[in-house]
């Protein structure tokens, strides 16, 4: 989490001791359920192997990956576990960061392919391939960054790393520079260095090392060597409430989870705090007071507003993933906080 957000409160209240739990206090098995995994996918299996791979090796039952990556692309893919797997469509629609190879069929100019570098940073209109899974139509996407890291055989071979919407298709980026340049243009190798918030540095690990890993914490004979690859594998399978590091934050008061849990709307008087720069539309994170994610949603009004107002409905819930009655009904007047 951002360590400069600053919230506005709306009522100094403590979480309750009898129910919640902070994510990072989770057991491994809560974590199966309501964590994910940073893959270092492998070049040849497709997206949805590793995703039953991961099923395979933990023994659950649900797991999902944060969009499809070419068999031949390596690097970070998203998986996330039972609830979580909620949280994909997000990481789908999230900012990557790429590395790529790319291979141009002439001798070109360090100077030309510089400024075809900056020509193709910004908005760029992209036809998506012909082996796509989307229909092709030109369409606009954006490149935030597109940085030369070494350029090699006088110009035809190009190492860069780019930054850029989701959707936007790096083989054919690669190509349309080419075109640009007067000379064919073609993706050699590429991974994937980072998906919404999280980076290949961010504790990535591989399915053997996974795989290994959970098989020594199961087959541990000893107490202290239970613990010891638990805490290893605790690197590696990580709280979803990481996977939205990057949307802004509402914390619903203890008295109101349970109704945002069934998918019902957060009314003025369920929040404790906002962060100060929610704006009408935005998409926002649903936080009880213990930092677990209840539910994402749609912000009908800004900070501001919420601060001035005492009734109101606030945040439309479009998806949930706090269990209902983890938390009670009804306020619980016995409760110390």
């Amino acid at each position: 989490m951002s360590e400069d957000r600053k919230f506005l409160v709306k009522v100094d209240e403590k979480p309750g001791k009898n129910y919640g739990k902070n994510p990072y206090e989770r057991t491994l098995e809560e974590l199966f359920e309501r964590g994910y995994v940073n893959v270092d996918k492998d070049s040849g299996p497709t997206s949805q192997t590793i995703a039953e791979n991961i099923k395979l090796i933990l023994g659950i039952s649900k797991a999902g990956h944060s969009g499809t990556l070419d068999p031949a692309v390596t690097g970070v893919l998203l998986m996330g576990l039972g609830r979580a797997t909620r949280l994909m469509e997000y990481m789908l629609k999230s900012n990557k960061e790429y590395v790529c190879h790319m291979y141009l069929h002439k001798k070109v100019e360090e100077k030309k392919i510089r400024d075809a570098f900056k020509k193709f940073t910004g908005k760029i209109l992209q036809t998506p391939p012909i082996v796509s899974a989307v229909k092709r139509e030109e369409r606009e996407r954006e490149i935030y960054y597109l940085d030369i890291l070494q350029i090699k055989d006088e110009g035809q071979n190009v190492l860069f790393r780019v930054g850029c919407q989701h959707g936007t298709y790096i083989r054919k980026l690669c190509s349309d520079i080419g075109d640009y340049l007067g000379v064919k243009g073609q993706m050699v190798e590429l991974r994937r260095t980072k998906a919404g918030p999280v980076r290949e540095e961010d504790n990535i690990v591989s399915l053997d090392k996974l795989r290994n890993l959970y098989e020594l914490f199961k087959d541990s004979e000893s107490e202290n060597e239970k613990i010891l690859y638990e805490k290893e594998l605790r690197k590696y399978i990580r709280p979803m409430e990481e996977l939205v590091s990057n949307f802004k934050r509402v914390y619903v008061r203890d008295s109101a989870t349970n109704s945002v849990a069934h998918g019902s709307g957060l009314a003025i008087p369920g929040v404790c705090k906002v962060e100060d720069n929610i704006e009408m539309g935005d998409e926002v994170a649903i936080f009880t007071l213990k930092d677990e994610l209840v539910a994402m949603g749609i912000a009908y009004m800004n900070s501001k507003d919420v601060m001035k107002k005492k009734k109101g409905a606030f945040v439309k819930v479009t998806k949930t993933f706090l269990d209902v009655d983890e938390y009670p009904k009804y306020w619980d007047f016995n409760e110390e906080n």
